[in-house]
């Protein structure tokens, strides 16, 4: 089913679990909004929009601030909301940081779903990439280029044998495509641990909410749960920092070893070089042939 109207939940729903940095114990209250609303956090009674204007931090994860309130690791909500093409949503949270949970997007997905999706009266908006856009940072680029399929792929470059220099594409529209990509779950090398406590980091990262490697072994005990889910999980990250953009983009986005920082990097240029469209559904359809919009899982 195409998503012609905006979308919200149907009912408050709760989540809890500790954030990946902080370590912290925080409970989320997602409630419905009405059309035209947006996606926005709420913390200590600040309203804090799910945009890239208020993108503050990239390190290790993605980060709002507004008013010196800060919201950090938004990057897998912001992915399960576009998979479930949640429009309009207002997500109040207890502490600094969202629970990390099992380090992917699916049980934010089970909870949208568990809550009922609401469709409303009212044209779903899509961001229309209408010129190639380029950015690199150093040997790291982001390329974008229009399409009537949208596609976002990622390319992996480790000095790794289980991580290598794999590729995986994510189509909206194909079953295929996205089955399994919102329960790929986080990552990182044993080596990397004990620098990302030094930083204050990782605090509340286990096995139980990352893929931890040393060397070329994977420490978890149940194993990798696709053997591209390291870059699986990159293309999750890459669409929940796409969806600050505020709209589903419709287009082919490539990423090469890009992180947090490029991916924000690349939604500030398709805003500053106006190279993308904001179009309703409604004139979207004969340039997609009726085929291509998002499809909400």
């Amino acid at each position: 089913m195409i998503c012609q109207f905006q979308r919200t939940i149907k009912r408050p729903t709760v989540i809890e679990g500790i954030g990946l940095h902080t370590g912290k114990k925080v409970k989320l209250k997602l409630y419905p909004a009405k059309k035209n609303e947006g996606i926005n956090f709420i913390r200590k009674n600040i309203l804090i929009p799910a945009k890239i204007d208020f993108a503050h931090s990239f390190d290790y994860s993605t980060s709002l601030m507004r008013e010196g309130v800060a919201i950090r690791t938004v990057e897998h909500l912001m992915a399960a909301l576009y998979f479930t093409g949640i429009d309009n949503i207002f997500i109040e949270i207890d502490e600094e940081e969202l629970p990390i949970l099992d380090g992917s997007s699916k049980e934010f997905v089970e909870a949208i779903k568990k809550s009922g999706i609401q469709a409303l009266n009212e044209e779903k908006f899509y961001a229309i990439l209408e010129n190639p856009v380029y950015i690199n940072q150093g040997d790291k680029f982001i390329e974008g280029k229009p399409s009537k399929i949208t596609k976002f792929s990622y390319q992996a470059d480790y000095n790794n044998s289980i991580i290598g220099k794999k590729i995986f594409t994510y189509i909206p529209h194909e079953k295929k495509s996205y089955e399994g990509l919102f329960s790929a779950r986080t990552y990182c090398f044993l080596e990397e641990v004990e620098y990302l406590k030094s930083l204050g980091l990782a605090k509340g990262g286990s096995l139980k909410n990352a893929v931890v490697f040393h060397k070329d072994n994977v420490l978890n005990e149940e194993g990798l749960r696709f053997e591209d889910e390291p870059v699986r999980h990159k293309v999750l990250d890459l669409v929940g920092d796409l969806y600050l953009l505020g709209y589903p983009l419709i287009g082919e986005v490539f990423s090469f070893k890009g992180g947090h920082r490029l991916n924000a990097e690349f939604v500030k240029a398709l805003l500053n070089t106006n190279s993308i469209s904001i179009k309703p559904a409604s004139q979207v359809f004969d340039f997609i042939k009726n085929s291509t919009l998002v499809k909400a899982v």
